[in-house]
């Protein structure tokens, strides 16, 4: 197996666990937004609700498993993009399969930025 074979493979690993997880995370939510929900429609107060919940809130988790997701879906993406140019198809031809222009085949097959480099996705939480 080549090395493209195997960075392939293993993005798909960790797109496997992360769907497995972020499922059985998604059935807590729902547990969680069904009470919200009924509590809600019983007149309860919702600043005194939403102060008693548990953190992170099920919004915030619901954006951090998004989040997750489109990690692990982009490294696949990516992953992809290195295997089939050491098949030898051209950025053009990349492009045509992943349904994108030829510039972001190109940026797909371009070093990731440096961790540090790399902006927050979502704001970070204030207190208060």
């Amino acid at each position: 197996m080549s090395a493209e074979s195997q960075r392939t493979a293993a993005a798909f690993d960790t797109l496997v666990e992360t769907l497995t997880e972020t499922r059985r995370e998604i059935d807590q939510l729902v547990e969680r937004a069904g009470a919200t929900r009924q509590a809600v429609a019983s007149g309860v107060v919702l600043s005194e609700f939403v102060g008693g919940e548990p953190r992170p809130l099920i919004i915030t988790k619901m954006t951090e498993l998004l989040d997750r997701m489109s990690d692990a879906a982009a490294e696949v993406r990516r992953a992809e993009a290195h295997q089939l140019r050491a098949e030898g198809l051209s950025h053009e031809r990349i492009a045509r399969l992943f349904g994108v222009t030829r510039q972001r085949a190109a940026a797909l097959l371009a070093p990731p930025p440096a961790p540090h480099a790399r902006a927050a996705k979502r704001p970070q939480r204030r207190d208060g």
